[in-house]
């Protein structure tokens, strides 16, 4: 069975930006190292392919995998939110395929009991009672999406894309960063920007496509992009995953042609904007023929 690639956009809060009983349990269970959380991620997923009925639910009472990363001395933390993404995902299906199809793929009884632990997870750690079926559309690409609560919205600190990296998820980090080539047995590339610099390039990146590019499709990913990073701590770092993308498109010299992209836009340079987003397309069109190969 041939597994997509996903890439991953996670938000890394401080611990302070939790509740008391969410900060206890991520500090709990950051016990492991990143390439043990990775590793485990990963054993997670082959066994739930691998069940003889689909469910593609975590296991009741399994634990959240929380990813720590450490900047400067200082630890940020991102808690999977796996069961929450998962009824995410399948809100959206439900909503997008046919009845049948969805049963098939997420039987009723499953989603309800998974449904049923991530009401009381919420509730009992953030104090929410959220309706998730009440998420708005994803975004082109990504598998799932947030949950409104009573007015309020949860925001999930993982997005998952297949098959691709939306732009609005590129033109966020720094167009000067140095693109280094993976060493020394490296398989996964990341990058990582502080969400308060995000905010600012992706914030400034919208301004441009609204005066020169209106219709552009970036520009409605950045209007999902900009809300959903305003809702978290202002001093959260903000991760780019790679991950199962990163043989395909590594190094990946993508910013640094959105950005090439954007100024000349602002410029009214069409030229060079319109070799920028060639390059772009020779880049990423491949990569996502692959989700239709055998």
């Amino acid at each position: 069975m041939r597994t997509a690639a996903a890439a991953h956009l996670r938000v890394f809060q401080p611990l302070s930006a939790y509740p008391d009983a969410v900060a206890a349990r991520l500090v709990a269970s950051a016990h492991r190292s990143r390439a043990e959380v990775e590793a485990e991620a990963r054993e997670r997923a082959r066994r739930r392919l691998l069940r003889r009925v689909p469910d593609p639910f975590p296991e009741p009472g399994e634990d959240d995998l929380v990813r720590v990363l450490e900047v400067d001395g200082s630890a940020f933390y991102c808690p999977d939110e796996l069961a929450l993404r998962a009824e995410m995902a399948a809100a959206l299906l439900e909503r997008g395929q046919d009845p049948v199809v969805v049963e098939a793929a997420v039987p009723a009884a499953a989603r309800a009991a998974n449904r049923g632990r991530v009401l009381a997870a919420l509730e009992d750690e953030w104090g929410l009672s959220p309706d998730p079926d009440a998420a708005g559309a994803a975004p082109a690409g990504t598998a799932h999406q947030d949950a409104d609560t009573d007015g309020r919205t949860h925001r999930v600190q993982t997005r998952t894309a297949l098959w691709g990296v939306p732009h609005a998820w590129l033109v966020v980090f720094d167009p000067e960063e140095p693109v280094r080539r993976l060493v020394d047995g490296e398989t996964t590339a990341y990058r990582q920007a502080p969400v308060a610099a995000a905010l600012e390039r992706a914030s400034h990146a919208a301004a441009v496509l609204a005066r020169q590019a209106p219709e552009a499709e970036l520009l409605g990913e950045l209007a999902v992009m900009l809300p959903w990073l305003q809702a978290f701590h202002p001093d959260s770092v903000l991760e780019l995953d790679y991950a199962g993308l990163t043989p395909h498109v590594w190094p990946d010299d993508s910013v640094f042609d959105l950005w090439t992209l954007v100024d000349a836009l602002d410029e009214g340079d069409e030229v060079t904007a319109g070799l920028a987003q060639q390059r772009l397309n020779r880049r990423w069109g491949p990569v996502g023929m692959l989700a239709h190969a055998g």
